[in-house]
């Protein structure tokens, strides 16, 4: 058996926020419980318990599942032409865009001058379901084009 790792109220212990993009928190925490319990986790306290006190979870599911508003497709957007980071509108643009729109912004003095590490594990094929609302909002302010890789023919060409 192992054990999650120090409390949930040791100061050392970083605070993780979740943002889920697919359900509501309840969701998120009887999920983690689960999973947690299901791997043995040895706890002086219910698993359920450690979870809330370890773990916030945000609601970032805005519209619905994989659908976007025209704020999050703008964010990402915007944080791909400043950074050079490409972030999918189905899970990871979104999450980012909520939590700091509605996290961060919420509560900027927890915030301030503190590290962050936003963390995402997976979702980069949902930037290929979205491609179509990306490109429309890339091209709008940069010379982005699909690239057609098979053509008509088996021909490689550019189209706009």
């Amino acid at each position: 058996y192992g054990s999650l790792g120090p409390s949930a109220t040791d100061t050392s212990c970083p605070k993780l926020h979740a943002v889920g993009v697919c359900d509501n928190p309840a969701y998120f925490y009887d999920t983690m419980a689960l999973i947690a319990n299901e791997m043995g986790a040895s706890l002086d306290k219910t698993t359920d318990q450690f979870i809330r006190e370890a773990v916030t979870v945000h609601n970032g599911k805005g519209r619905g599942y994989a659908l976007s508003t025209e704020d999050e497709l703008d964010f990402i957007l915007q944080l791909s032409l400043e950074t050079g980071i490409a972030l999918d509108p189905v899970y990871s643009g979104k999450a980012l865009y909520h939590f700091l729109k509605h996290v961060v912004e919420n509560d900027v003095e927890s915030y301030r001058n503190k590290n962050v590490l936003f963390w995402h594990t997976g979702g980069a094929l949902g930037i290929y379901e979205k491609g179509n609302d990306l490109l429309h909002k890339f091209s709008e302010v940069s010379p982005v084009k699909r690239v057609d890789v098979y053509g008509s023919n088996g021909v490689k060409e550019i189209t706009d």
